[in-house]
């Protein structure tokens, strides 16, 4: 009997994203494919947060307060990332032990038949470090299907030099079926690792809006929504952005990611995030999945860039839909950007995203019958 393994970035305390995609992968191959799965428990050791850093964030903090360091949300500020593992709990299996070693994996006897990689920027090196070889499957014994399922690169060029690049293509030439989330992926797995890959859509988009109700539950709609932002590094430039759009359209604004009680910040529950992008007017953020969800939600939407978060990714799947103006650009006016995105023609562009999720289905059904 068939059991899917899937690994990606499923143990995040702080990013929505990840752990509804990983969700969703669960789901669809559990309920719409019904087959056994679960989330292989790989937790980096980065990911544990140590005393020292905790530390270091509270004497940030009173520096913060004082004024001698700029005032800087990070993840050690937030008091509740228990809201994420309350998530798993409930939507995400994993496996009984817990690894935190590419040796440990290695070593371990896992009874699955095909293991999927994906999605997220699994295949990023700057994101991964020393667990690339994780990401890349390279623990599994030769007998298991190995599938990358919308693997993205983040950027649209391969990060690591040459000589590093060769143990990664031998990975990768041992998949049963590649598939990754961007157009430059597809151009980076040919010419970095000789290997076709098929351009797929992100789980969120794959599974559909219906998953994403059953999560929110029967929550009553909020009759004050207005605009919603989620982003992380918010400066003075796009607070005076929300601040002008708010007055313009009438709207009261709120910030989805965290509430706010002196320097401690507390995130809202996966559910509760999702209800908000749900009933909200506009949305506005830097984030890849809360941009998914507001297309499933169908909202009107504003990509706001972040640096450190990779445009490529954006640019291939907002072009798929036609929505590639949906894209700050810098010396644009915002307000008048905004105003132009208040009326989306979401008639076509499901139109387009049935036809991508039907190719998309049709890749993870053959992979997984291998």
């Amino acid at each position: 009997m068939k059991k899917v393994g899937i690994v990606n970035y499923h143990y995040s305390n702080h990013n929505y994203g990840a752990v509804l995609q990983a969700a969703a992968v669960h789901h669809y191959v559990n309920t719409t494919l019904g087959l056994e799965s679960e989330h292989i428990n790989y937790i980096p050791p980065g990911a544990v947060t140590k005393l020292k850093t905790k530390v270091k964030n509270i004497v940030n903090g009173y520096l913060m307060d004082f004024g001698v360091k700029e005032k800087k949300i990070t993840h050690g500020t937030f008091k509740n990332p228990d809201i994420f593992e309350d998530f798993r709990d409930k939507w995400l299996p994993r496996s009984k032990t817990t690894f935190h070693s590419f040796e440990e994996l290695k070593n371990a006897e896992l009874k699955y038949t095909h293991v999927i990689v994906g999605s997220d920027q699994v295949w990023r090196p700057s994101y991964t470090g020393n667990s690339s070889l994780v990401y890349f499957l390279a623990f599994l014994k030769p007998d298991v299907n190995k599938i990358s399922y919308a693997a993205s690169f983040g950027n649209d060029s391969w990060e690591l030099p040459e000589n590093e690049t060769k143990a990664i293509a031998n990975e990768v030439e041992t998949f049963s079926a590649v598939s990754v989330r961007e157009s430059s992926g597809v151009d980076i797995c040919k010419n970095s690792f000789g290997v076709e890959a098929i351009h797929v859509l992100d789980p969120t988009l794959l599974v559909g809006r219906e998953f994403f109700d059953s999560i929110i539950g029967d929550q009553q709609s909020t009759e004050n929504s207005g605009i919603v932002y989620y982003k992380l590094d918010i400066d003075t430039k796009f607070e005076n952005y929300i601040n002008d759009a708010s007055r313009e359209f009438s709207l009261t604004s709120t910030n989805i990611y965290y509430t706010s009680k002196g320097r401690s910040h507390y995130y809202r529950e996966v559910d509760k995030w999702l209800k908000e992008i749900r009933d909200s007017k506009i949305v506005i953020t830097d984030s890849f999945h809360c941009v998914c969800f507001a297309i499933l939600f169908e909202k009107p939407f504003l990509y706001y860039p972040n640096d450190n978060r990779g445009l490529a990714r954006l640019e291939s799947l907002l072009a798929l839909l036609g929505l590639q103006h949906h894209i700050y650009r810098e010396g644009t006016d915002l307000i008048e950007l905004t105003r132009k995105l208040t009326d989306v023609d979401y008639e076509s562009v499901n139109i387009k995203l049935a036809e991508l999720r039907s190719a998309s289905a049709d890749f993870l059904s053959q992979a997984l019958n291998s």
